[in-house]
Order: C-alpha cells, then sequence, then structure tokens
C-alpha cells in the first residue's frame, strides 16, 4: 500500500500545512524504509503469499522488527521526539507528535491490507498470533480504500495548497505534481507484479 501512505501525507499536509510535504512522504514510508536494508541483510524479507500470486497485494511479508506494533511504534516515538527536540521551533509545537503519528499511521493500514504477517513485538517475541486483517485477500476493495485515501490526500492537499499559497501558478504545478505522485504510486501498486 505505497499509494496509501502517501495519500495520508496529503492529508495531514492539508491540516498541517507548516510541515514540510517531504517530512511527511517520508514519514509515512519510514518502517518500509528500515524494512529495505534489513532486507538486504536477510533479516526481514517479502515473497508470495501463495504459489502462482504476483500483482497488487500478493506478498507474504516477514518483517518481525519494522512491522511489529511494538518496532513500528518505536519508530513513531522516535519520530517524535527527533522532530520535537530539533525542529519544533522551525516547524511548530505539535510536529514531533504529528510526524510521530504519522509513521504510526503506517501500521495502521498495513494493519488493515496485510494477511496475518506483522508480529505484535519485534522478531515476534513471545509468540504471539501474528496481525492483519487480509484485505488484500480482496483485491478490489483494498484498492478501493487505497484509492480513497489518495483521492483524499490530492484533493486536501490540492485545496489548501491553492487556497493558502501567494502564488497560484506555482501553488498549481505543487498540487499537479504531488496528484501525480500520488496516482502514480497507486497505479505502480495495482500494476506491479
Amino acid at each position: 500500500m505505497l499509494a496509501g501512505h502517501f495519500g495520508v501525507a496529503g492529508i495531514v499536509r492539508a491540516l498541517r500545512p507548516e510541515l514540510p510535504m517531504g517530512a511527511l512522504l517520508v514519514a509515512t514510508q519510514l518502517p518500509d524504509l528500515v524494512f529495505l536494508p534489513l532486507s538486504v541483510l536477510g533479516v526481514e524479507s517479502g515473497e508470495p503469499a501463495g504459489p502462482g500470486m504476483s500483482g497488487y497485494g500478493s506478498l507474504l511479508i516477514s518483517a518481525p522488527y519494522t512491522h511489529s506494533l511494538v518496532g513500528t511504534l518505536v519508530l513513531a516515538l522516535l519520530t517524535g521526539v527527533l522532530v520535537h527536540v530539533f525542529l519544533r521551533e522551525r516547524w511548530g509545537r505539535y510536529a514531533g507528535p504529528v510526524l510521530g503519528g504519522v509513521v504510526f499511521s503506517h501500521w495502521a493500514l498495513d494493519l488493515l491490507v496485510h494477511r496475518p504477517d506483522m508480529p505484535f513485538l519485534p522478531g515476534g517475541a513471545g509468540d504471539l498470533p501474528l496481525l492483519g486483517l487480509g484485505l488484500w485477500e480482496l483485491p478490489a476493495a483494498a484498492a478501493a480504500v487505497e484509492g480513497a485515501l489518495v483521492l483524499a490526500g490530492t484533493v486536501l492537499y490540492a485545496w489548501r495548497t491553492l487556497r493558502d499559497h501567494p502564488n497560484r501558478t506555482r501553488a498549481l504545478l505543487y498540487s499537479i505534481g504531488i496528484g501525480l505522485l500520488l496516482v502514480g504510486s497507486f497505479v505502480y501498486d495495482l500494476t506491479a507484479s
């Protein structure tokens, strides 16, 4: 759900225009960004959920650290504290909690679409049941939820940018650029195999 996470960035940017869009985009993807080097190191991985499965929502993720509930909470808390300590004066008093919440939104959205492949504790400690509601089993429903997030993020970002930016031409270009990023990532999600 790459595009859906990006949609959250657009929604939050409309509500908190003082936060840089780049920071919001990174925050929505932070668990996946940490997943990448861990995947290269063989600590985490992804594989088809079943024989012959490919395309949208077809992966079973083994991400016992980055996508565990507690692991994501630690990433969110760390993000929130670092932003609060180092960027509060620049981005505002609530930038840390908001960006921490955006990091955590990644886990909440993944819980909705992932099959039960997300542990509660890092490393799967405690042998607790894996979490995931499995909306990817219904690709049309998963795509509808993700599409709604993309649409909301695009429309709200464009509305706020066009309303508040002093240069209408630049605001329109920003809105088109972010809209293309969001829609392009949604198309990528749907066609990736």
